[in-house]
This record gives structure tokens, C-alpha cells and sequence, in this order.
């Protein structure tokens, strides 16, 4: 191919032959029409129509088509954007099979990436390891992208004739219902990701034989193997993915994402390790202080092997630990009233340091008399023992909700601008939180959702000088991962750090990655000391178009320079509810509080 050294095929599409080549120092995946196309008007027309339709349906789970040439014989040459790393056929002929870890983390960015082409009703039809990209560098972590091999293109009127000696889906690879005759559904790619899955586990295809016609044939009639004993947690989930009747598998591809991430738990109880899975979490930092305890009613409660009692509170159940201390669901030995109690782990009640921050927690909610902001009813500090009473939470961590499925961009556009205005409180009263992270913003459901912002456990109270003394210059306190840069430096903070975190927790919602690059987690958190933030850009992790306002808002709260930066949680709330009120009524210019966009101007 002119300007193209071709290193090896990847696949074959009804439309295409699918290469990965250089071009200058760049590999790419280069899609390159069949000649045959060219001869008909109405289809040469219709792959015209679908090229540029896919090149609009960006997502990170697909590798993308940028460019779209004609070379001198008439074919189409679709070029993707610089890509590095192998097909996951090529990582299975050379690695063998792959752990289950790896095959949830794998299963779950594929099944995000299909909900995206169900959900623009299109099918992929031929999920096999040769159509799935391992983009990136095996030591720091693959991206899991599927290949479009421009099956797809052609599902709804006709398709290219196919010479019988090009299989265009091998028979490994066939649901039941297309054995038959009948066209590919989203109900066939669930079928397909289960068989791809099985494979990746196993080293072989749940169903083949020497004979593409035998093979066929066992789709539709032989049970599902079972797998070897170290595997058989999987079954169950075999079970559903590959039923013979479309109706008795997973409802859709989230169904499917849901059934992994459930696995995942399972294993990971048994094994005592903590999950990791691309895609159904927010990227975090490892070795990190444990995430602060949720007073949340859905966690599962660990009733203690004898009745607790803390003052006239007795103790239900554990709800969450972290780095200072515990949350316990509590009720009212008299008056049977529910609660949640945040006691400080009694071995830093030795510490008046951290008694007098935890304290200084306490007091710090205390005086903030706001919905967005969870209530402390009381204290309690008494020798060996110091806790708060605080309102009993149902619900899940804005972490929780990103782990089980990519927001939406007007949801994540409503619970920000929600923590903007609880954070616009704390700030009026001289409260900077300093650990605005995912986990301490927790969503009590809804119709309408409320977000309520958690864990002042390390706040700055400017009206307090003796408790803020207790961090020094130059001491990193918060979570470094969501920090804004003079709070990685240890340098005296503010309220535009709280507005800098909470921009890096909407970014990665939207996204769902961090607005700095690195290899390492410390790089990401090095590189925004000398980096600005690179550019959102135009699609949301799920493909909705990002408006211009939103993308300028992240990019005056992400400003590396804090007098370059948005001036106040509240700006940044009238911001979110003006983009808001735009993507709700196409067309209407609303006006925000302080005048139409006014709210950039620097505070």
C-alpha cells in the first residue's frame, strides 16, 4: 500500500481487509476496501454514508477511524489514529491463556464499547480475538479496543458478494441463531463476547471442530463445556452468555458488564484482593491510605460478636473503614433512632494531633447547614474513645455509581454542580475540604438524586488558626491523585483546590480517564506540576458531544496557575447549571446568575 508498510493482517470484513502498518513513525490499523466495492454505485454510495457515520460514533473501547482517502485504484483506505500493542489472537498464540482478572478487565471494556454500538443500533457480528486491539504497551497496561471490520456497514438492505473461499465469520465464532440464517442481533454479540471470553480463559473456543460444518452444528445442539476447577466460578455466566435461545442470555450488554463486575467481587473475597477492572473503575492510585468510610445502609453490615454500645447508641453493624477510623450503623437504645458513628481508631486516640483533627472534623460539618453536606447531631470525647453522631446515609459513592456504569453526561453535569454548591457553603464559612475525591461524594438516590459531600477529615478552617497549624508548609495532606498542584507541593491551599479536585472528578467521569498522562500513577500526579491538563475533548466516554462551555469550565478550573483558575465553587455551580439548562432546551441562550458567562470572569 503507498505510503504504508504493511507488518501484518489483523482481519477480514465483508467490505475490507484490516491491516496494521507504519506510516512514518506511527503504527496505525489501516481498513482497505475490497475492489469488487467500486463496481456497485448504490454500495460504494452506502460506504460512503457508513464511514462517515462511524468516524462520528467515537468511543474509547473502538479503535476509530481519523482519515478517509481514495487511492489511484479507486479503493477507500481508512486509516485509524496512531495505535501501539497487538491483537489479542496474537497475545493468546504467544502468552497462552489469560488469568480471570485479566478477562473480566477485558470483558468489561468490551462490553462498554458494544453497549455504545447497541445503543446506536449497531451490531458488531464478529467477536473474535483477531478483532480485538491491545493498544498500548504490555508492562504499563493494555486499552481494549474492538476492531470494526465494516461487517456492520452492511446488515440492513444487502451485502457484497462473498467469493466462498473468504470466510467472513469463522464458525467458532457463530451464535446459534445465525447457524440458522438469521442476522446478527445484539443478542448475537452477547453470544460472541461469552465464546471470545471462553477462549481467552481456556486457550480454545467453547465449540469447534476440524469440520466448519460439524462445528456449526455444535452450536446449536452440544451443552456448554464446563471448565477446569480453578475456573468454575465462570460457569454461571457461561451459563447465560451462551444459551441457545437469544432470549435466555444477558438482556444486553450492561447485563452482561453487570454479571463481570459481580464476578469479580466474588473471586477477589475469595482471594482477598481488590478488584481491578479497565473500564469499571476510576483510575486510582494503588497503594493508597484506604478510601474514608460511607455511611452507607447498602454496604453489607458486620454485626459484632457482642452488643456494642457507644453511649446511649448500640452498635448494628460495621459500614465502612478507613484511614482514621470506623463508621458503624448505629440505633437509639430509647428512642430507636437510626444513625451512623465515625469513631477515631483507638489507637490514635493516644494522639492529641489526631484527636484535635478529628474533632476539628466534627465542628467543621457542624456549623454547615446545608443539603449537599452530611449532618452531625453530636461529639464524643471521653478517654480511649472519641466519635460523632452523624445522619445515616442510603445510598452508593459517586466511585460506586462509575464503577458499575459510565455516567451520563447530564447526570455527572447535575451531581457536580450539586458538590459545587455544597462546597460554595463550606467555603463561605471558611471550611476548604482539601480531599475532594470520588469516594467522599455519595449520592443518595433519587428521583431527584442528592449528593451530600463526606469526610472533612482533613479540611482547613481558616477561622480556626489553632487547628489549622496542625498541618504545616510543605505537608501533603488529601488523596495526591485528585490534588491540585500547590496542594502537591504542600504550599498553602485555598478554595480553587477544592474547585481543581472536583474538575478532576467530573473530567474522569466524563472521560474516564485523568486529564494528565503517565505510565505510573506518580507520573499522573507528577505531570500536573508542570503540565497543563490536556483538553477533554469532544465526546464523552459514552460518545455524547461535550459542549464548548463545559470544555472551557474544565479548563478555567484545571488551570495549572491558581490566578489563571475559576474563583469559587460557586461560579462553578452557576456554570454547570447554565451548560445545564443549554443541553435541556437546544437553543435557548440562558443567562446565568451573574450575567451570560460572566461566571469565567476571575473571582
Amino acid at each position: 500500500m503507498n505510503g504504508f508498510d504493511v507488518e501484518a493482517k489483523l482481519g477480514e470484513g465483508s467490505a475490507v481487509d484490516v491491516f496494521l502498518a507504519r506510516s512514518g513513525s506511527d503504527r496505525v490499523v489501516v481498513q482497505v476496501s475490497r475492489p469488487e466495492l467500486g463496481d456497485d454505485i448504490e454500495l460504494y454510495a452506502r460506504f460512503l454514508d457508513a464511514t462517515k457515520r462511524t468516524r462520528q460514533l467515537r468511543h474509547p473501547g473502538l479503535v476509530t477511524v481519523e482519515h478517509v482517502s481514495c487511492a489511484v485504484d479507486g479503493r477507500f483506505v481508512a486509516v485509524s489514529a496512531p495505535v501501539q500493542g497487538t491483537t489479542a489472537a496474537a497475545w493468546l498464540a504467544r502468552r497462552g491463556p489469560i488469568s480471570s482478572e485479566l478477562a473480566v478487565n477485558w470483558g468489561v471494556a468490551l462490553s462498554e464499547a458494544l453497549q455504545f454500538l447497541h445503543d446506536h443500533e449497531l451490531v458488531h457480528g464478529c467477536l473474535a480475538p483477531q478483532n480485538v486491539f491491545l493498544d498500548g504497551d504490555e508492562d504499563e497496561g493494555f486499552t481494549v479496543r474492538l476492531l470494526d471490520t465494516a461487517l456492520m456497514l452492511f446488515r440492513d438492505v444487502r451485502s457484497l458478494p462473498v467469493p466462498k473461499s473468504r470466510v467472513l465469520v469463522a464458525p467458532e465464532y457463530l451464535a446459534p441463531e445465525r447457524v440458522a440464517g438469521k442476522r446478527a442481533t445484539p443478542a448475537s454479540d452477547v453470544y460472541g463476547l461469552g465464546v471470545m471470553l471462553f477462549e481467552l480463559l481456556t486457550g480454545a473456543p467453547p465449540f469447534a471442530d476440524v469440520s466448519p460444518s460439524v462445528t456449526r452444528q455444535m452450536h446449536v445442539v452440544s451443552p456448554i463445556p464446563r471448565l477446569p476447577a480453578h475456573l468454575a466460578a465462570w460457569d454461571d455466566l457461561f451459563d447465560r452468555a451462551l444459551a441457545k435461545d437469544p432470549a435466555d442470555r444477558f438482556e444486553s450488554m450492561v447485563a452482561f458488564r453487570q454479571a463481570l463486575l459481580e464476578l469479580e467481587a466474588r473471586v477477589t473475597q475469595v482471594e482477598g484482593r481488590s478488584p481491578i477492572v479497565q473500564g469499571a473503575l476510576l483510575p486510582e492510585a494503588s497503594g493508597e491510605a484506604p478510601p474514608a468510610a460511607v455511611p452507607s445502609a447498602t454496604q453489607p453490615g458486620v454485626r459484632p460478636s457482642a452488643v456494642e454500645m457507644i453511649g446511649p447508641w448500640i452498635v448494628q453493624g460495621l459500614l465502612g473503614e478507613g484511614g482514621m477510623g470506623r463508621v458503624v450503623d448505629v440505633v437509639h437504645s430509647t428512642l430507636n433512632r437510626r444513625a451512623a458513628i465515625k469513631l477515631l481508631h483507638p489507637e490514635l486516640t493516644r494522639r492529641p494531633d489526631q484527636v484535635q483533627r478529628f474533632v476539628q472534623e466534627a465542628q467543621a460539618i457542624s456549623t454547615l447547614d446545608h443539603p449537599g453536606i452530611v449532618k452531625v447531631f453530636d461529639l464524643i470525647n471521653e478517654p480511649g474513645r472519641v466519635a460523632f453522631v452523624m445522619e445515616r446515609l442510603e445510598g452508593k459513592s459517586v466511585k460506586v455509581l462509575a464503577r458499575e456504569r459510565p455516567l451520563e453526561l447530564a447526570r455527572a453535569l447535575r451531581l457536580i454542580a450539586q458538590a459545587a454548591e455544597a462546597l460554595a457553603a463550606a467555603h463561605q464559612v471558611g471550611v476548604v475540604h482539601r480531599d475532594i475525591k470520588p469516594d467522599n461524594l455519595f449520592v443518595i438516590a433519587g428521583p431527584p438524586e442528592q449528593l451530600k459531600v463526606l469526610d472533612f477529615g482533613v479540611a482547613r478552617v481558616r477561622s480556626a488558626p489553632e487547628l489549622s497549624r496542625l498541618t504545616q508548609v510543605g505537608q501533603v495532606i488529601g488523596t495526591p491523585l485528585w490534588m491540585a498542584p500547590e496542594q502537591v507541593l504542600g504550599r498553602e491551599v485555598d478554595e480553587r483546590a477544592d474547585l481543581y479536585a472536583l474538575a478532576t472528578v467530573l473530567y474522569t467521569l466524563l472521560a474516564r480517564r485523568f486529564p494528565f498522562e503517565g505510565a505510573a500513577i506518580g507520573e499522573v500526579v507528577m505531570s500536573r506540576l508542570s503540565n497543563e491538563a490536556r483538553p477533554i475533548g469532544e465526546f464523552t466516554f459514552l460518545g455524547e458531544p461535550i459542549p464548548r462551555r463545559l470544555q472551557q469550565l474544565l479548563v478555567a478550573c484545571l488551570a495549572r496557575d491558581v490566578s489563571k483558575r475559576l474563583g469559587s465553587a460557586q461560579a462553578m455551580a452557576d456554570a454547570l447549571h447554565v451548560i445545564l439548562h443549554a443541553f435541556a432546551n437546544p437553543g435557548d441562550e440562558a443567562e446565568s446568575p451573574s450575567g451570560r458567562w460572566s461566571i469565567f470572569k476571575r473571582r
